[in-house]
C-alpha cells in the first residue's frame, strides 16, 4: 500500500504545476499536521439599522468585559447584552458621513474611545460611560483636522489620511489630545508634510508610528533633541499600502496589502517580506473586485497566530457595496494560508460579552444553572467576531462550517498507472466524503477527471475504483460535523500495467 498522502499547504497560484502544494483548502485553518475546522458565526445581536461600516471591541478600563461599538455611514451604536440591541450613541450636534468605500477608524486613548472618518470630525467617548448607552459621542476638542486614519504613538494622537492635505500627518500635544497647535515652539503638537511617496494610505501606532503611503513606508520616531517632535524616516521605498483598512498590527508585525500582493513588515527587522507571492496573490487578484481592492479589510483572529484578509468579490451586486464575499487566512507562525468563503461586512478581534442575568433562560434557582459568580457572566474569553451580512454581531464559535481540502497530484505506482480501490482519511471526523480525480499526465491538455463522491463504510474506508497515472483526492467534511484535525489520506492502491 502506498504511503499516506499529506494534505499540502494551500498555494493555488502554483498548485497546477507543483505537486507539493494544494489548490483547495476551504473553510479550514492551517495546522502543523494538516488543517482544522472554521467555526460558524453565531449571532449575538439584533441588526444594525443600516449597513455596518466598521466596528471594534474594546475592553472596559474598569471591568473585564468587552464593549462593542459599530458604525453605519450616518451613525455610531453600542451593543447592550440586556436586550441584544444596538443603541445609538451618535453625536446629536454633528453630522456624520462615511464616504463610499470607506470605514470608520477607531483608537483607544486611556479611558477614551476615539473614532474618525474623512467626512466626520474626530469623535470621543468615555468607554465605561459609553457602555451604559446614556451619553453619546462628542467632538474631540481643539479642532483637529478630519482624517481617515488615526493611531496613538506614545502619548500623542496622530491623524493621517487628511482629505485636504493627503501627504501630511498631524499630531496632538503630548499628553493632551485636545490641543492641536501648529508650529509653536513651546508646544509639541505639529504636523509633517511628507516630500515624496504619494498620499498617505494608512497608519499604525504603537511605540513607533508607521506611515503607509502609496509608494513608501515611513517610521515616526519620537526625537525631541533633534529640534523636531518626530523624525519621519523612510523604512522602505517603492512599497506601500493599496487598501487603507487592510493594515493589521500584531506586536512588532504589520500585515498589509500592496499593489502586487500581501506583505508582512517587522518593525526593526528590515524590509517587508512577501507572504503571498507564488501562493495566493494571483488567486486573490483573480477574485477581488478590481474597482474595490481598497475595501479589503485585515483583522486578527485572536484564537491563533492568524490574520484574515476579507475582500469584495468581482461581480458582486452593486446594490450591496459593503459586502465582503470571502477571505484569505494567513497563519504567520506556520507560514501557511487557507481560504474562507463565508461573506461578512467586517471583522474584529473580540471576546465573549458579559451575560446579563436577565437573559438567562429559566430560573436562577435551577440547580443546573451556573452559580452567579461563574466566569461566563463576566465574559472575556478570546474569540473572533464578525458583522454578518444582515449586520448582526456574531462570534465564530458555532458548529464547524463545511470544509473542503484537496491533496496534490500523486503518482502512486511510479512510473506505472495505479488502481485505487478506496481511501481512508486521517481525521477524527465521524462523517466525511471523498471524491477521487484521475488523469494520465500533468499537462494542461489532460484535465482532471473527477469520479463520484463516496462515503466511508463502517470500517472508515471510502470505495473509489479510480484508475489513472496521477490521482488526487478531494475531501469534504459536512457542515455541523464535530472534528479537530484532518491530515492525510491513505490510498488502497495497486500498480497497473503500462500502456
Amino acid at each position: 500500500m502506498p504511503d499516506p498522502i499529506k494534505l499540502a499547504p494551500f498555494a493555488p497560484d502554483t498548485a497546477s504545476v507543483d505537486a507539493a502544494v494544494s489548490a483547495v483548502a476551504t473553510n479550514v485553518v492551517p495546522r502543523s499536521d494538516g488543517y482544522g475546522p472554521v467555526l460558524a458565526p453565531v449571532p449575538l445581536s439584533l441588526a444594525l439599522p443600516a449597513e455596518c461600516r466598521g466596528a471594534i471591541a474594546v475592553f472596559s478600563p474598569t471591568y473585564n468585559f468587552p464593549i462593542y461599538v459599530a458604525g453605519t455611514s450616518k451613525g455610531l451604536f453600542v451593543y447592550k447584552t440586556t436586550d441584544q440591541a444596538w443603541h445609538e450613541v451618535t453625536n446629536p450636534s454633528t453630522s456624520y458621513s462615511v464616504p463610499p468605500g470607506d470605514y470608520w477608524s477607531f483608537a483607544v486613548y486611556g479611558t477614551l474611545l476615539l473614532v474618525c472618518s474623512a467626512g466626520t470630525p474626530v469623535q470621543k467617548a468615555t468607554i465605561d460611560v459609553l457602555q451604559a448607552g446614556t451619553q453619546p459621542f462628542a467632538d474631540l476638542g481643539g479642532s483637529p483636522p478630519r482624517a481617515r486614519h488615526m493611531g496613538v504613538v506614545g502619548d500623542f494622537l496622530v491623524l493621517a489620511g487628511l482629505p485636504d492635505t493627503p501627504q501630511t500627518v498631524r499630531w496632538s500635544n503630548s499628553g493632551n489630545i485636545e490641543q492641536w497647535p501648529l508650529g509653536q515652539l513651546d508646544q509639541t503638537g505639529d504636523e509633517q508634510q511628507l516630500p515624496d511617496g504619494g498620499a498617505v494610505t494608512g497608519f499604525a501606532g504603537g511605540e513607533y508610528g508607521v506611515i503607509f503611503q502609496e509608494r513608501a513606508i515611513r517610521r515616526m520616531t519620537l526625537s525631541p533633541d533633534s529640534g523636531n517632535v518626530f523624525d519621519c524616516s523612510v523604512l522602505e521605498e517603492n512599497r506601500g499600502a493599496v487598501a487603507p483598512w487592510c493594515i493589521a498590527k500584531v506586536g512588532p508585525r504589520i500585515f498589509f496589502l500592496d499593489r502586487d500582493g500581501f506583505y508582512a513588515l517587522v518593525i526593526g527587522g528590515g524590509p517587508s517580506t512577501p507572504i503571498g507571492a507564488e501562493r495566493v496573490n494571483r488567486f486573490f487578484q483573480g477574485r477581488v473586485d478590481p474597482e474595490r481592492v481598497g475595501m479589503t479589510v485585515a483583522f486578527r483572529d485572536p484564537t491563533g497566530e492568524r490574520i484574515l484578509f476579507a475582500y469584495r468579490l468581482a461581480g458582486t451586486d452593486a446594490a450591496d457595496p459593503s459586502l465582503l464575499g470571502e477571505a484569505l487566512l494567513y497563519d504567520w507562525l506556520l507560514d501557511r494560508w487557507s481560504f474562507i468563503n463565508t461573506p461578512i461586512r467586517f471583522g474584529m478581534s473580540a471576546a465573549t460579552p458579559d451575560t446579563s442575568i436577565d437573559s438567562i433562560e429559566g430560573s436562577i434557582d435551577d440547580p443546573a444553572q451556573p452559580s452567579l459568580d461563574d466566569p461566563m457572566y463576566q465574559g472575556g474569553a478570546t474569540l473572533l467576531a464578525v458583522m454578518t451580512t444582515d449586520n448582526r454581531l456574531a462570534v465564530l464559535d458555532g458548529a464547524p462550517l463545511e470544509a473542503v481540502v484537496q491533496t496534490p497530484d500523486a503518482m502512486l505506482a511510479r512510473p506505472n498507472r495505479a488502481f485505487v480501490r478506496g481511501v481512508r482519511l486521517d481525521t477524527d471526523a465521524d462523517d466525511w466524503r471523498v471524491t477521487m480525480g484521475v488523469r494520465e499526465s500533468l499537462g494542461a491538455s489532460t484535465p482532471m477527471r473527477w469520479l463520484s463522491e463516496s462515503a466511508p463504510t463502517v470500517e472508515r474506508f471510502a470505495p473509489a475504483r479510480a484508475s489513472g497515472r496521477y490521482h488526487r483526492a478531494r475531501v469534504r467534511i459536512p457542515a455541523g460535523t464535530t472534528w479537530s484535525y484532518v491530515s492525510a489520506i491513505e490510498p488502497d492502491a495497486t500498480a497497473e500495467g503500462s500502456r
